[in-house]
């Protein structure tokens, strides 16, 4: 899809009105009439000598911001538009659509907080027209701000029923928020209108994916594809279903697309050749290229490639240094760009490390964490469990994790309230230990004597020595997925993951073929409480006191 601007957007973007001319003047008019054949670069070179003439009239800035828009130049745009929509009045800013450009412009620059302030005034000035309502929305999709978003969609279609991109805001919104069945309905109605849309056959894939509808998500992929053959992000999509199915060789082959699908999310790769699985004269580079848990998850196959390799230089988070140094004796461990990595002769994100090492379920093995606590932190913290118990029997000691640390409304549908897990907390025989960072005050005082035991002396976000040793220290650890429950399930630790969606990373298993001692417990369509009772049930049949 396009915004009207000559570039394919993530979101639905659409064009502002191209009136509010000024009569009279030819130059201008021949330009708007070149622009909107499709010339832009015809229209650039008879509004340049005009702005190099020093020539500020706001239909001057406003059809040169437009034109460099066409022409993918938007930070040449932005100074542009915003000087116009600075002077313009009102009425004028609203017909030429002056914050409609200018936070189009924004948004393609990258600085979308600016973008929301900008697009809420281009709804002001033109409250009835859709078309601002569903820019709007598609910037509260990328802030996550979710409802606010979806609010702006739905009074986009109230204004106009008909408008694509707004079904197409919808339907990521919803999506982003869980709702597959009616993202699919949203996705559809845009497709409807225009059947080659997109993001709007992204979203249909995606739903269907999410609703396991796993044939027809894989011909709404490919389908996709075929209809946009170079866009990088159908092609991630259908690799993460085949990884969803256990297809690994052709998942794996289609996952080395996440980098150009999402180019934000991921760090500048390192200016040397791609590892290939080989022997090497020299280090190969790995490096971290997400979140902590992800690179929790690849580092499983840290091991594997040094020694295919030889040796390695490792770019690691620095609060895993500690642990990957004692786990990779035989690499040097580095945080962002180092020196050391000057003697490196290949690299290798560790994402693109399945490809070579994972290819088959055999491959990952069955053994424990690869990962090991310091041996003093462990004693410390053994013991203060232990203290927990005073003079009676010894309990079951269970970690609890209720939500991620992003806290976002596109994973507030894989949380949990800490109060959801009331049938766990409150079991005879077992002591809960929390293991959830932040501000959690307000929780566990609601909770009184059911709230999990606090140690406010650890910091667990930032001290992953000693959040490794607490975890190692513990019988179970139950969680969301977080990166707390990939930190214990890397130590050999038991962990039961409450996973609400399908979780790709099991690789069609149903299980975590990275972790043997986790154990993935799916709500789906059941109620999360449902399944926490389960959860509680079996582990009062496990706990020390218990017949």
């Amino acid at each position: 899809m396009t915004d009207g601007m000559g570039r394919a957007p993530p979101m639905g973007v659409t064009r502002p009105r191209e009136d509010g001319m000024a009569d009279g003047d030819s130059a201008l008019a021949a330009a708007a009439a070149l622009l909107s054949a499709g010339r832009a670069d015809a229209a650039w070179i008879l509004c340049r000598p005009v702005l190099a003439a020093g020539v500020r009239a706001v239909p001057w800035l406003a059809l040169a911001g437009r034109v460099l828009l066409a022409l993918d130049r938007p930070g040449e745009a932005e100074p542009l538009l915003a000087l116009a929509a600075g002077t313009a009045r009102p009425v004028e800013a609203a017909d030429l659509g002056l914050f409609t450009l200018w936070g189009v412009a924004l948004r393609r620059l990258g600085r979308v907080p600016q973008a929301e302030p900008v697009l809420r005034m281009a709804v002001r000035l033109s409250p009835r027209d859709a078309v601002c309502h569903s820019n709007l929305a598609a910037v509260l999709r990328v802030l996550d701000r979710l409802a606010e978003g979806e609010a702006a969609a739905r009074a986009a279609l109230a204004l106009d029923s008909d408008l694509v991109n707004a079904h197409v805001n919808l339907a990521s919104l919803l999506l982003a928020r869980g709702q597959a069945r009616a993202a699919l309905a949203a996705s559809r109605e845009a497709l409807a209108r225009e059947p080659g849309q997109a993001e709007a056959l992204y979203s249909q894939a995606a739903a269907l994916q999410a609703l396991d509808d796993f044939a027809g998500a894989a011909a709404a992929w490919d389908h996709a594809a075929n209809v946009h053959p170079d866009d990088a992000r159908l092609g991630f999509g259908r690799a993460n279903l085949d990884l969803a199915r256990g297809d690994l060789a052709r998942g794996w082959a289609g996952y080395d697309a996440r980098v150009a699908a999402e180019p934000q999310r991921f760090r500048a790769i390192p200016d040397l050749p791609d590892w290939q699985g080989q022997r090497l004269d020299g280090p190969l580079l790995i490096w971290r290229e997400q979140g902590l848990g992800d690179e929790l998850m690849f580092a499983s196959c840290y091991a594997d490639a040094i020694a295919a390799a030889g040796s390695a230089v490792v770019r690691c988070d620095p609060r895993l240094a500690g642990l990957f140094g004692r786990a990779f004796p035989g690499a040097r461990m580095v945080v962002e760009a180092d020196p050391a990595e000057r003697d490196a002769v290949a690299q290798a994100a560790a994402g693109s490390l399945p490809r070579l090492l994972r290819g088959r379920l055999a491959d990952f093995g069955a053994t424990g964490g690869y990962l090991r606590a310091r041996p003093d932190l462990l004693a410390h913290w053994r013991g203060r469990l232990a203290a927990l118990d005073g003079d009676g029997p010894a309990t079951l000691k269970v970690g609890v994790c209720w939500r991620s640390g992003l806290d976002v409304e596109s994973r507030a549908g894989r949380q949990a309230a800490l109060a959801d897990w009331a049938p766990l907390l409150g079991l005879p025989g077992v002591t809960a230990i929390m293991l959830q960072y932040g501000d959690t005050e307000a929780e566990r005082a609601a909770l009184g004597p059911l709230a999990p035991r606090h140690f406010p002396d650890l910091d667990q976000r930032d001290d992953l020595e000693g959040l490794a040793a607490l975890l190692s220290a513990l019988d179970l650890v139950v969680t969301v997925p977080t990166a707390t429950g990939e930190l214990a399930g890397a130590l050999g630790v038991p962990v039961w993951r409450l996973a609400g969606e399908l979780d790709v990373t099991c690789l069609g298993t149903g299980a975590r073929p990275w972790f043997p001692s986790m154990r993935v417990f799916r709500a789906g369509a059941t109620p999360r409480a449902t399944v926490i009772r389960r959860m509680a049930a079996e582990i009062a049949e496990r706990r020390p006191t218990a017949a």
